[in-house]
């Protein structure tokens, strides 16, 4: 039997990257991890053991207010393949510094990003 999936990591497309970090870390308590950051994303974390980021909105990106939930799987080119195979539309698989990544939508239109971490080694 596949592993089966897990909701991993919250990236949050904002307009104003120094406001919202100041909201989530002043006002909500979340903790800033500045070595995890990036230009134009700053990493945080806190108790509840999912992590999130926080995304500068840009031409490349979704609008500001978007939340992208990644879902952390096994075999990322296997399960892509089964989800094309039962009809549903999935973007090419990307390859990125934290893993493999393709996205596809809920019914509702919510983004999901399934990634296969990169092994160790």
């Amino acid at each position: 039997m596949a592993a089966t999936p897990s909701f991993d990591f919250v990236t949050f497309y904002v307009s104003d990257l120094a406001k919202s970090l100041a909201y989530f870390t002043d006002v909500l308590g979340f903790a800033h991890v500045p070595e995890e950051d990036s230009p134009g994303f700053h990493f945080l974390t806190g108790d509840g053991g999912i992590s999130f980021g926080l995304a500068l909105v840009s031409e490349q990106t979704p609008a500001a207010g978007t939340v992208a939930l990644y879902v952390k799987v096994a075999k990322v080119g296997d399960l892509r393949a089964a989800i094309v195979g039962k009809g549903v539309e999935a973007t090419p698989i990307e390859q990125r510094p934290f893993g493999s990544i393709f996205t596809l939508h809920t019914p509702d239109g919510y983004p999901l990003t399934m990634f296969e971490p990169p092994t160790a080694g």
